[in-house]
């Protein structure tokens, strides 16, 4: 039994499709000039398909000698042979009958799987290409997907003299989908992570993960986050990472300036503190650090830990209602502190950019160029700052578990208008 014509069976280690492919996986550059990902696994590349994301490749794992070919690399078959002329080679005629009898998928059903390049290899080439920790299946698939441009939906409006303390949120207009290609007006970025230097690719698809399942709406990375389409970002993710809109150095300035204006967009750091300034001021979003917990309020949490479990609970609710803000710390709800007096106590902002560094380098660093620094410096000043309470004897918590924390807690306090939130002073 062979392929059908239209699948290039590449069998030299040292083919240029396998290298490119390879590279593609390893190399950040190579990801940003040719604009694709690797993605593994049938019922990813479904989703995908479901979505509308573009297939320039579609690859199965294929033996000779280990036939016949069955599911998963037997559906991609299946569904590659009904965008090419069945006579090619006779190749349908050849597969009817084990597509008959080796696939339980029902045909008709699921997305239809299209792409530029069908291609088979080798177990080891497709463990080379994917770049697994162990061989993969025997008949595994995967494919190479275009990377979808979300840059709309942080578009800069830029006038002459524009006050940033005053300025109303950006008008969207309607766009180029990147997916689909049809027109689609830019998201509206309600809730936003502000990822600043998270340099683990694990911890970034997690993170990934989580907000797109809590319903967050996009990210800002800082220079020195990792890539997102970083293989390790994509397997975390589950490849949601392609349906993530983020803000990225790699994108280059958001927009031109027609004429000199205050602050000339072209000349910022793209993704860096400046224009994360003029972006928040344009959408009117509030800035929220996650950070560690003050010594002060630390140690007072340590005492509350200190208590009985039946004590701790019944204090620190009385603690949480009561006027006094050294009152005991709830160690059970999120820490509120640098609350500015502009704000209501009553409530949290229903727009929000959370900051979240990694363990290692905290929420400071030396590395911005002058202007970027002192635009960090402007908005951590006026930056509320959240922490979630841990026993002392705890250092620091994982970042995406952090992350995946505040994210639920600030949903429910975002909902209930109502509710007060925990504000400390740290005095």
């Amino acid at each position: 039994m062979s392929l059908p014509v239209h699948f290039k069976h590449i069998t030299a280690s040292k083919n240029k499709v396998l290298q490119r492919l390879a590279l593609l996986r390893t190399d950040k550059q190579t990801r940003l000039k040719e604009g694709h990902v690797l993605v593994q696994g049938l019922k990813t590349i479904e989703e995908l398909a479901n979505k509308g994301h573009v297939f320039r490749t579609i690859g199965i794992t294929f033996d000779e000698n280990n036939l016949p070919i069955r599911s998963p690399a037997l559906e991609v078959v299946r569904q590659s042979l009904q965008d090419h002329d069945p006579g090619e080679n006779n190749s349908k005629t050849k597969f009817q009958s084990t597509l008959s009898t080796s696939t339980s998928t029902a045909k008709g059903r699921g997305p239809k799987l299209q792409a530029n390049h069908y291609v088979a290899t080798s177990r080891l080439a497709t463990t080379r290409i994917l770049g697994t920790d162990s061989p993969v299946a025997e008949h595994e698939v995967w494919a190479e997907v275009r990377i979808p441009d979300h840059r709309h939906f942080f578009s800069l409006n830029i006038c002459p003299d524009q006050d940033l303390s005053t300025s109303s949120t950006a008008t969207t207009t309607a766009q180029q989908d990147s997916i689909s290609g049809k027109p689609s007006t830019s998201k509206t970025i309600e809730r936003m992570l502000v990822l600043d230097r998270i340099t683990d690719p694990g911890n970034m698809g997690l993170m990934i993960r989580a907000a797109k399942a809590l319903d967050w709406d996009a990210s800002w990375h800082t220079p020195g986050t990792v890539d997102q389409y970083n293989s390790k970002v994509v397997r975390a993710s589950r490849a949601l990472c392609l349906d993530w809109p983020s803000r990225t150095a790699d994108q280059g300035p958001l927009s031109r300036p027609l004429n000199k204006t205050r602050v000339m967009s072209s000349m910022l750091a793209p993704a860096g503190w400046t224009e994360l300034e003029l972006f928040l001021a344009q959408r009117r979003m509030t800035l929220v650090v996650a950070d560690m917990l003050p010594t002060g309020i630390s140690g007072r949490l340590a005492q509350t830990f200190l208590k009985e479990p039946s004590l701790r609970s019944s204090e620190s609710q009385r603690g949480s209602q009561s006027e006094d803000s050294r009152a005991t710390v709830n160690p059970y709800e999120l820490v509120w502190w640098n609350w500015p007096a502009s704000l209501s106590q009553r409530q949290v902002p229903s727009r929000i950019a959370l900051v979240l560094s990694s363990e290692h380098h905290g929420v400071k660093s030396r590395q911005q160029d002058e202007q970027d620094q002192e635009a960090k410096r402007r908005l951590f000043e006026r930056a509320i700052r959240v922490s979630i309470p841990m026993r002392p004897e705890v250092e620091s918590m994982n970042v995406s578990t952090a992350a995946t924390t505040m994210m639920w807690e600030l949903n429910k306090l975002i909902a209930r208008h109502d509710l007060i939130p925990q504000i400390i002073d740290t005095e």
